[in-house]
């Protein structure tokens, strides 16, 4: 990549001379920020350090989609990085807390940085490069005329290249069943998986501030985080159904109110183990995820038996007895399919990931854990 692409775009030079290094000095400070988090972040010895690390600089690459004036891409880049950081954490507390010793450090340093150099450079030059009229200067217009939203961003997912968006939620729920299939080999391990958390689990406990009583593994949990999490879970999931249905007009859509469900469901877990989650959230996440394709794929069936073009969406002006008059777009019901896999897919994750909290809930034999916990990685 650094010798054969780069060597050509250097020997072309692609791009145009006219340019700015930055809109405002506030995007050279984040950006500057971003760079130092990178560097620390490739020295880091601990796996933790250089998680957060790489964190930064994802919160910091959604503050540069602030300032560049895209709220709907900001919003997901902050959910995104947040879920990414949960499950990393899943992750990290069965693995060494440092990276093993390697020589050549300096030589991944330097490879890592010829490739960011090269990488970067690219994009310059696809975006410096073009000659044509780009096909997305009419897409504000026809979100409105078309598409039946104001948020240009939204109606691009469900409606105006809805195929991709198709496409991509296939790959989530193949990689959620693929997470699932690789941790739970066994079938008995696989009906456990499912969230049958029992009658006595689902009971509520008297004194708790959670729905069920802490298992031993999870006794040491703080007391504020239970109190905090009883607060605010059903405002969190409110807020998701808020963005859920906002999002055609406003920040918000499918995806992004389902990474802040599944977000809620994080707090739920971490608060008190599985037994909490599965009071939660008492479902197959499997079944979720099939409902949620079904409900997508069917929307854009539905289109197409009606007389229309696959996932073409339409326009009702509904008047109802309560709401009074209501503005619906039919791609809202596409939307509410990627909602439902997105909760799907950070569910499974966590159950897949998290299972093995306490010494009750580890599916995966001695052996296996042996070697995850001494092998250095």
């Amino acid at each position: 990549m650094v010798a054969l692409p780069g060597g050509v775009m250097l020997a072309g030079r692609p791009w145009s001379a006219e340019g700015r290094a930055w809109d405002t000095p506030a995007q050279a400070v984040v950006a500057a920020g971003v760079i130092v988090a990178a560097v620390i972040a490739v020295r880091a010895s601990r796996r933790l350090t250089a998680m957060i690390l790489v964190g930064v600089t994802g919160y910091g690459t959604a503050v540069l989609f602030v300032l560049h004036g895209a709220p709907d891409l900001a919003l997901t880049q902050f959910l995104v990085e947040t879920v990414t950081i949960a499950m990393f954490v899943l992750v990290l507390r069965r693995l060494p807390p440092r990276f093993s010793r390697r020589p050549s450090r300096r030589g991944r340093a330097a490879i890592g940085v010829a490739v960011g150099v090269v990488a970067a450079g690219m994009a310059y030059a696809a975006t410096s490069a073009r000659q044509a009229e780009p096909i997305s200067s009419g897409f504000a217009d026809l979100a409105v005329s078309y598409g039946g939203g104001d948020n240009v961003v939204n109606v691009i997912l469900v409606d105006i290249r809805a195929w991709d968006t198709m496409g991509e939620i296939a790959v989530l729920v193949a990689a959620a069943t693929g997470v699932a299939s690789l941790i739970f080999r066994g079938s008995a391990a696989l009906r456990r998986r499912t969230g049958s958390p029992g009658p006595a689990s689902r009971t509520p406990v008297a004194g708790r501030w959670l729905a069920t009583a802490p298992r031993p593994a999870t006794e040491g949990t703080s007391i504020i985080l239970q109190v905090v999490t009883r607060l605010l879970f059903h405002v969190i999931v409110l807020l998701s159904v808020y963005l859920l249905f906002s999002g055609h007009n406003a920040p918000g859509g499918g995806f992004a109110a389902g990474l802040v469900c599944g977000l809620a469901l994080t707090v739920r877990y971490l608060a008190g183990g599985r037994a909490e989650l599965n009071a939660a959230a008492p479902v197959d996440a499997g079944a979720v995820l099939g409902a949620g394709l079904f409900v997508s794929v069917g929307t854009g069936a539905a289109a197409m038996l009606l007389g229309g073009d696959v996932l073409q969406s339409a326009t009702l002006d509904l008047s109802l007895p309560v709401l009074g008059e209501v503005h619906l777009v039919t791609s809202v019901f596409f939307d509410i399919g990627v909602y439902l896999i997105v909760v799907a897919l950070v569910l499974d994750i966590l159950r897949s990931l998290g299972a093995p909290i306490g010494a009750d809930d580890i599916s995966m034999d001695d052996s296996s854990v042996k070697t995850m916990k001494e092998e250095p990685v």
